[in-house]
């Protein structure tokens, strides 16, 4: 992280006299009643500046949107930020746009898509689309996916779409995680074939605050995960492995696709226990 750093210039006598002020008030603020310290006289460890992290360190895609780059048919991409021959490419259509703003705790970027359009047609999109690849398939294999989420109440629709593979009815199945509800209550969606797990988060995103959602899939069912509250659904889903993109933010750039209005970053997925 970014810091500043000072120095202060004169003589032993005032370097003494700093020290001697310090212990006074370090020793004087230890013996106080009321004091933050525990029974042994230790200070508490300090409180984390943010309780979110990113994708796992051994993600098989992460897209933080750090860096970007143009692509060669002219578009802006973000490359995969563990340098996986990943890169999401932005697409949009009606004009939209996705911008760039400041990640959680006002570090790094994320960005941002869309406002929230009411007209039936011509409404602006946009997507970040990763081109299909073999590797972001987790076939029968336990996987997890998630990004980090921002929502305000006015944001929410009865469909909008944070990340997925796959579509409703595609051969070979589909991941998927959304925020399908008035209220900004997340969902996870697993398919394989004719068989599908979803479940919905007992809590809301849409505060106007940053939070990590994580979806999980694994042998006895799936869960997700919105910072330390878990919602789980038991069940089997076997292979899910299409030749569809990872979409992030919308399923497509129609008129009836499901856009996020919202902003993300740190977006994974990981493949493997």
């Amino acid at each position: 992280m970014r810091g500043a750093a000072g120095e202060v210039h004169g003589g032993r006598d005032l370097i003494a006299r700093v020290g001697l002020a310090a212990v006074l008030l370090v020793g004087g603020a230890s013996g106080c009643a009321g004091s933050d310290t525990d029974p042994d006289g230790r200070l508490p460890e300090p409180e984390p500046t943010s309780r979110l992290t990113p994708g796992p360190p051994d993600a098989d895609l992460w897209l933080s949107f750090e860096a970007d780059a143009v692509g060669v048919d002219g578009s802006r991409e973000y490359p995969d930020a563990f340098g996986h021959p990943f890169a999401g490419r932005v697409v949009t259509a009606n004009d939209g746009k996705l911008e760039l703003v400041p990640g959680p705790d006002g570090a790094g970027r994320a960005v941002a898509f869309p406002a929230r359009c009411t007209a039936p047609i011509g409404c602006p999109r946009a997507m970040v689309e990763v081109i299909p690849a073999p590797a972001l398939n987790p076939g029968e294999a336990d996987f997890e996916y998630g990004a980090r989420v921002w929502l305000s109440p006015d944001q929410t629709t009865t469909g909008s779409n944070i990340v997925q593979k796959g579509r409703f009815g595609t051969t070979g199945g589909q991941w998927k995680l959304q925020v399908d509800s008035a209220e900004g209550e997340p969902s996870c969606v697993v398919r394989s074939g004719t068989d599908v797990l979803t479940v919905r988060s007992s809590v809301s995103i849409a505060d106007v605050a940053w939070h990590r959602v994580v979806c999980r899939r694994d042998k006895e069912g799936v869960s997700i995960r919105v910072d330390d509250t878990v919602d789980r659904v038991a069940g089997r889903t076997g292979s899910v492995s299409s030749s569809w993109p990872v979409r992030v933010g919308s399923p497509g750039v129609g008129d009836q696709d499901d856009q996020f209005h919202g902003r993300l970053d740190d977006v994974f997925l990981r493949i493997g226990s």
